[in-house]
């Protein structure tokens, strides 16, 4: 708009604003009770128009809260929020705040405004003779944005320099990996003085062949730059070839900027090709900055020689540079402890756990594991693998990830096809579960089932992982194994629970020929599968042969010499016992100690520790099954007994 039309619309303005007034507020009362009602709002809402134009004429513009609607009980919305914030500003209450709900708070409000402005009737409605009176004071000048100096592209300060450079110590002989990305190799802490921020534009490289005898180009693929772990330059490793000394200038993209008064990082990484020659594995070269060029904000150009050495790196194949590994490790206990697993006569039964082993993935390198073996070894009746078990199921992490059928005369179960990827850097648990066949001519009780993964199993043409290069992970690369207990199978099986355990001396020596005597007690619970069970109830040291009616056998170990004398009690009855037997009834659980008294005839330490659990279903002592899965806890603390 030009000046004299911005004249023109002034002076229009300001003479239909003082017209306007006139008419409203100067007239004799008696004409201005006689003015049509409807004709002084629209010369009120011309009025806040024409305010309005002044003010954005002279600087100013329009609130964004001019109001143009009524606004009365339940209107909601940014203009009552306005409103609302309008009348607290000017001292009106409303104790609930500018909510953006018009409520009996707001009207309230506007009634006490438009009575200290002569609106009547003052009944809190904001409809268009308060609206224009109220649109009339809401000009602003629009706030102005000063220039900030905290723009990522602009530079303070006035004339700069870099203070230090120093190689950072973290990178050096760093392994680029066949078809690896972006390996930093070397790196740079930048301190810059407080006179101003800089901005680096270009800096020079110069790679030179330490032991390697080819173009650059022949192990890398591509030069980055970062700073502060932003990428600021990539260029291919062509550049830098034996025409230039396999030197070459990169330029940085802009805002690499390093702040006055702070430090930066800058670092070179290469991506190596992915084709890495078998005779150019573990050659090396070295990296220098050469140069660095930068700004200030003065905007002078300034170039320098970091003088700060070079760094070693070398060419490696991809599994070697990351340092790919999967470590093989026992899981669960629980699940592979060796235990009684009750089976039953005449069906199938389902989901049991048997092996849990971790494999733990190391390096650099996410692993794809596509197929792997495990092994199973049964006793017994079963000869093989399919006449225990008719389904192997694998989970990893609690998720089902493969599920094999066992075939007959095979005792390797290889799940295919998992397609897993496994993290660099994590451990994952796998649990084998498998559904047992019902006892029959060809499992029968007492048969057990073990599984175990490793060297064997990993070394096979039937496992298969790979890096993130493609190529397989190497036997070499593959460490440890897992092994799972002999279980063994029963269709009235017991589960045996260790409670607690105590010891101390119950007869002190005091006169010469006398040895202390020891007290020992073993606490446990037993629980009967689907049949009752008997214990038998005698209890002996162990002699290293199981055999019927033996009882509970234990161990008195560091046994310098020593008598014992033992018992088994329950702490409950039982109609059922026998001279001979403890009876457990099906589904239930007992508990039991084994008290033994050891006696010294030599100063030595002891302590008494279960070896096996002699049980069956006969009410005599003929019972021939022996429970010895898990009993590692089954032992007291250490005594020292004195002889005199």
């Amino acid at each position: 708009m030009s000046v004299f039309i911005q004249s023109i619309v002034k002076r229009s303005a300001v003479v239909a604003l003082v017209a306007a007034l006139a008419f409203t507020g100067v007239a004799p009362a008696a004409r201005a009770q006689t003015a049509d009602a409807a004709a002084i709002a629209a010369l009120q809402a011309q009025i806040a128009v024409l305010i309005a134009q002044i003010a954005t004429l002279q600087g100013g513009a329009s609130a964004s809260m001019t109001f143009t609607r009524d606004l009365t009980i339940g209107s909601t919305g940014a203009d009552v929020t306005s409103l609302q914030q309008w009348l607290i500003a000017r001292g009106y209450s409303i104790p609930a705040g500018a909510t953006g709900y018009f409520g009996t708070q707001t009207q309230a409000a506007v009634a006490a405004y438009q009575r200290a402005s002569g609106i009547a009737p003052p009944a809190g409605y904001f409809g268009p003779i308060t609206r224009a009176r109220v649109n009339a004071t809401v000009v602003v000048t629009p706030p102005t944005t000063p220039p900030s100096d905290n723009d990522d592209d602009d530079l303070r300060g006035g004339a700069g320099s870099i203070d230090s450079y120093e190689l950072l110590s973290g990178l050096n002989n760093e392994e680029v990996g066949e078809g690896e990305e972006d390996v930093e190799v070397a790196g740079l802490e930048i301190e810059v003085d407080d006179g101003s921020d800089i901005e680096i534009t270009a800096v020079r490289l110069t790679f030179n062949e330490g032991t390697a005898n080819r173009d650059f180009d022949r192990y890398a693929d591509e030069v980055s730059l970062w700073l502060d772990g932003e990428e600021v330059a990539r260029v291919d490793a062509d550049k830098f070839d034996d025409d230039n000394n396999w030197s070459s200038n990169v330029s940085l993209d802009s805002g690499a900027i390093i702040r006055r008064g702070d430090t930066g990082e800058l670092t070179v990484a290469i991506t190596g090709i992915s084709n890495l020659d078998s005779n150019d594995e573990g050659e090396t070269w070295t990296v220098d900055f050469e140069q660095i060029r930068f700004r200030d904000a003065d905007g002078a150009i300034i170039s320098e020689n970091p003088s700060t050495g070079t760094r070693t790196f070398s060419f490696e194949e991809f599994a070697s540079a990351a340092g790919v590994g999967i470590k093989i490790s026992d899981g669960d206990e629980d699940i592979n402890d060796s235990r009684v697993i009750t089976v039953d006569e005449d069906d199938d039964t389902d989901n049991v756990e048997i092996f849990s082993f971790m494999m733990e993935i190391e390096g650099n390198s996410d692993i794809t594991l596509d197929s792997l073996p495990v092994a199973f070894t049964v006793t017994g009746t079963a000869a093989d693998l399919e006449d225990a078990v008719s389904e192997v199921v694998l989970y990893m992490d609690g998720d089902e990830v493969g599920s094999e059928n066992t075939t007959n005369g095979v005792n390797t179960v290889v799940f295919n096809d998992l397609d897993l990827e496994l993290e660099a850097g994590e451990e994952y648990e796998f649990v084998v579960l498998v559904t047992i066949n019902d006892l029959s001519a060809s499992l029968a009780e007492g048969d057990t089932i073990e599984a175990t993964i490793g060297e064997t199993e990993t070394d096979s043409a039937d496992f298969d992982a790979e890096d993130e290069s493609g190529d397989d992970v190497s036997d070499a690369d593959i460490t440890g194994s897992a092994t799972g207990g002999a279980h063994s199978l029963s269709a009235i099986g017991i589960e045996v629970a260790f409670v607690s355990a105590s010891q101390s001396i119950s007869n002190t020596a005091d006169t010469a020929g006398e040895g202390d005597q020891g007290s020992f007690t073993i606490t446990f619970d037993v629980a009967a599968g689907d049949d009752d069970i008997r214990l038998d109830r005698s209890c002996e040291e162990d002699n290293g042969v199981n055999a019927a009616g033996q009882g509970i056998e234990y161990t008195v170990s560091n046994n310098g010499s020593n008598t014992t004398l033992c018992s088994l009690s329950s702490s409950s009855s039982d109609s059922e016992d026998t001279a001979n037997t403890f009876e457990v009834d099906s589904g239930k659980t007992r508990r039991f100690s084994l008290n033994v008294v050891a006696t010294a005839s030599a100063d030595h330490f002891a302590q008494v520790e279960m070896t096996s659990i002699n049980w069956g279903t006969a009410t005599d002592d003929t019972n021939a099954n022996y429970y010895t899965f898990n009993l590692d806890e089954f032992q007291t603390g250490v005594l020292f007994l004195n002889y005199i």
